[in-house]
């Protein structure tokens, strides 16, 4: 790194702090679009624009699309049973979860969808519940 890269990396540090000012969860089309900045028109690489955009996110405490998509990964792969299906009390678990981690910065509906959308990146299935008629209308009434 050359003295010219410490100016540039300051103007990209302070960008970063702007964008998520008032923020409380960033999405990856947002992130995304930061990161681009940092390498296109600041000269950034990868590595560094990255480390900027978290080592900000963290310290004001937003939450990273992500980084919350692993761990709410890797939550939904423990709530499943053995054949693959998550009962609809542990996707609210996990909607709750993801809720809880985004900060407040996601509705409830939108992180439904997200987790949906999680579960079929892992090829999980809801469970039918119900008493008497088992179906899985609650899942397919989220929107995708």
């Amino acid at each position: 790194m050359t003295v010219t890269d410490t100016p540039l990396r300051g103007h990209f540090a302070e960008l970063v702090k702007l964008q998520l000012q008032g923020r409380r969860f960033l999405d990856r089309d947002q992130e995304r679009k930061l990161l681009e900045e940092g390498l296109t028109r600041y000269g950034l690489t990868l590595d560094q624009a990255t480390g900027l955009v978290r080592g900000a996110a963290q310290q004001e405490e937003i939450a990273l699309e992500g980084e919350l998509g692993a761990s709410a990964r890797e939550l939904l792969k423990t709530l499943a049973d053995r054949r693959g299906r998550l009962a609809r009390e542990d996707f609210a678990r996990a909607v709750a979860f993801y809720r809880a981690r985004a900060g407040g910065g996601v509705t409830e509906a939108e992180a439904q969808k997200r987790v949906k959308r999680l579960m079929d990146e892992l090829a999980l299935h809801p469970k039918p519940s119900g008493r008497l008629i088992r179906s899985r209308r609650w899942y397919r009434a989220i929107e995708a």
